[in-house]
C-alpha cells in the first residue's frame, strides 16, 4: 500500500471519533450496505451525489479506512481549516474549470491504491435534487482500470442547504451500491450506469426517510 502521508498518523482516527458524535447528534444518520474498503485490491473511485458540505464527512465516517477527496482550493487558505483538511486527506481543486492538476492527482492516487471520493455533479445541489453528472469521474476510473463505487446521500441538504451559513439538526441516510467494473465500458456508458444506481439508491433512501416525491431522473442527471 502506498504511503498515506498525513492521514497515516493518528489525526485521522482522532478527528473521525470526534466528528462521529457530532454528526450523530446533528444528522441522526443511518447507513446501508457499507463496504469494507480495507479488503479491496488496488484503487477505488467513490462517486456520490452532492447535497451539502456534510457529504464528505457523512461518507467518510462510515468507511473502514481513510479516503482521499477533493476540496475547493480557497478552503486551503482559511487559517487552521486548510491544514486540517489537508491532514485529513483533501487535495485542492479549482472550481469552474477543468483542473488538470487535480485530475492528475486523482489518477496518481488511484494508481497508488487509494480510495478517492468525487462528486460527478461538480457542485452542491441547490434544492436537494440530482444535478447533471459529468463524465469525468467515469473517464478517470476507466483510464485507471479501477472500480466505480456509487453512493447516495439523502437528507444532508435539509441539514445544511447552500442558503445557510451553519448546519441545523435533521435526519440523513447514506447508501452504498455495488462496485461497477469499468473494463470495456465507455465513460458515457459508465456515467449512465452510475446515474441509474444512484437514482435507485435515492428512491430507497427517500422511502426510508418518508420523503416520497422528488427523486431525480436519469434524463436530468445525464443530459
Amino acid at each position: 500500500m502506498a504511503n498515506r502521508g498525513p492521514i497515516g498518523n493518528g489525526l485521522y482516527a482522532v478527528c473521525k471519533a470526534l466528528l462521529w458524535g457530532a454528526l450523530a447528534a446533528l444528522a441522526r444518520v443511518r447507513y446501508f450496505n457499507v463496504p469494507d474498503i480495507r479488503k479491496r485490491r488496488g484503487g477505488l473511485l467513490i462517486a456520490s451525489n452532492h447535497q451539502s458540505f456534510l457529504d464528505p464527512l457523512l461518507i467518510g465516517m462510515a468507511l473502514s479506512g481513510p479516503i482521499r477527496y477533493l476540496a475547493r482550493r480557497s478552503l486551503f487558505g482559511v487559517p487552521g481549516l486548510g491544514r486540517l483538511i489537508w491532514a485529513l486527506g483533501a487535495h485542492p481543486v479549482t472550481r469552474g474549470t477543468v483542473d488538470s492538476g487535480a485530475v492528475k492527482t486523482v489518477m496518481r492516487l488511484l494508481r497508488e491504491g487509494e480510495a478517492v471520493l468525487v462528486f460527478p455533479e461538480g457542485t452542491r445541489s441547490r434544492n436537494g435534487s440530482l444535478g447533471r453528472f459529468k463524465p469525468g469521474a467515469a473517464a478517470i476510473a476507466a483510464r485507471c482500470g479501477v472500480p466505480l463505487l456509487p453512493v447516495c446521500v439523502e437528507g444532508a441538504h435539509e441539514c445544511w442547504p447552500r442558503s445557510r451559513t451553519l448546519p441545523r439538526p435533521g435526519r440523513a441516510a447514506v447508501a452504498f451500491g455495488e462496485p461497477i467494473a469499468t473494463e470495456g465500458m465507455s465513460p458515457e456508458e459508465l456515467t449512465e450506469r452510475l446515474c441509474d444506481e444512484i437514482i435507485a439508491l435515492r428512491a430507497s433512501l427517500r422511502d426510508y426517510l418518508g420523503r416520497p416525491g422528488r427523486r431525480g431522473s436519469r434524463r436530468a442527471a445525464v443530459r
